[in-house]
């Protein structure tokens, strides 16, 4: 596919305008990938047949939507440094911005997500102290991402001296990844997290302008759109995110995870180009990521109580979850924002 770039100053400012679209369909992928609804071991098999359809469909959407994470990563590096320049005053704005958009945010959907715990899954309050152990953790909700966000933030003026320079950066990167695959960095610790972080901490304007600007070769374009499909492929030769156990740890999935944003080049810069409209429901995609576990475990609760089961029962349960789940968290992000603006103003952390 030829997509012609009739805007020749595309760059900072196009992907500045594209984000919420970004946002909003990467947001989806995160609703996808936490509504799988069927355990399953992996059977040491990529054959469909050895799992039948429905399975094999959920499993692949499971383990492609895992390129959400590490594309965040990379967005939020982009937005953070874009404006950094290294100063002690800009560290100090810069960490008190967080604290209202990351901070406040994080303990109070942890604290909804420990209070869904014991209402619907039966969890024993076990005092301040487990409160708190359940805050650090993010057990009860998907939030750890904020939590190694903040420390990103905290950690800028030495990540600002890494990623100034090229060499530097990619030992890091090389360093961590060695750990990480080696099991000694967790999956949900920054460390595991730095080389995508440093990439995206790495564009400047200048350079999205010169990718563009590659992108409309079409030998570029079409190794950009190969990266694709062999990420679109590689998804379904790798456990996914309920069967992969130690494989997560793997040389092969943590380069599944961190080449994401190199992968989705070609989507990402598609969608720059297309200049699609901003609309009202693109923008609540810090609300969606934060609230849709609830709501997930609500509207599966409802559709299970309402809905009997037939053949494809769980295949369309997750789909149709999936889309609910999305469109009730944009309706009580709209109602936030229209009928209880200061409640919005502070868990949207004041965006």
């Amino acid at each position: 596919m030829h997509i012609q770039n009739t805007n020749k100053t595309i760059g900072g400012a196009s992907l500045l305008h594209s984000l919420p679209v970004l946002n909003s369909f990467f947001s989806l992928l995160i609703i996808c990938h936490h509504s799988y609804n069927r355990n399953i071991e992996f059977l040491g098999s990529y054959n469909p047949r050895d799992y039948g359809v429905i399975i094999a469909i959920e499993r692949y959407f499971n383990t492609a939507s895992e390129c959400a994470v590490p594309i965040f990563f990379f967005l939020s590096a982009f937005l953070f440094y874009r404006t950094f320049d290294g100063s002690k005053e800009k560290y100090i704005s810069k960490m008190k911005r967080r604290f209202w958009s990351l901070v406040v945010p994080y303990i109070i959907f942890n604290t909804i997500g420990y209070i869904k715990a014991m209402v619907f899954s039966g969890r024993n309050g076990g005092g301040i102290g487990d409160y708190l152990l359940s805050i650090w953790n993010a057990d009860t909700m998907p939030l750890w991402f904020i939590r190694e966000l903040i420390f990103f933030s905290i950690l800028a003026p030495v990540i600002y001296r890494i990623k100034r320079h090229l060499w530097l950066s990619v030992v890091v990167s090389v360093a961590l990844i060695i750990l990480s695959t080696s099991g000694i960095v967790g999956y949900r610790s920054f460390m595991y997290w730095m080389p995508v972080y440093l990439m995206g901490a790495s564009l400047t304007e200048n350079r999205i302008s010169r990718v563009c600007d590659i992108f409309e070769r079409a030998s570029s374009r079409y190794l950009m759109l190969l990266l694709f499909v062999i990420y679109c492929l590689a998804a379904w030769f790798l456990p996914n995110g309920s069967e992969k156990g130690n494989a997560i740890y793997s040389f092969e999935f943590t380069l599944f995870r961190l080449a994401s944003p190199l992968a989705f080049s070609y989507v990402i810069i598609s969608i720059m180009n297309l200049n699609i409209k901003v609309k009202k429901w693109m923008q609540y995609s810090f609300f969606v990521y934060c609230m849709h576990a609830p709501i997930i475990t609500l509207v599966t609760l409802v559709y299970s109580k309402l809905i009997p089961t037939f053949y494809g029962s769980e295949l369309f349960q997750f789909f149709v979850v999936i889309f609910l789940t999305y469109v009730l968290c944009v309706i009580l992000a709209m109602f936030l924002e229209c009928y209880l603006s200061p409640v919005w103003k502070i868990l949207n952390g004041k965006r």
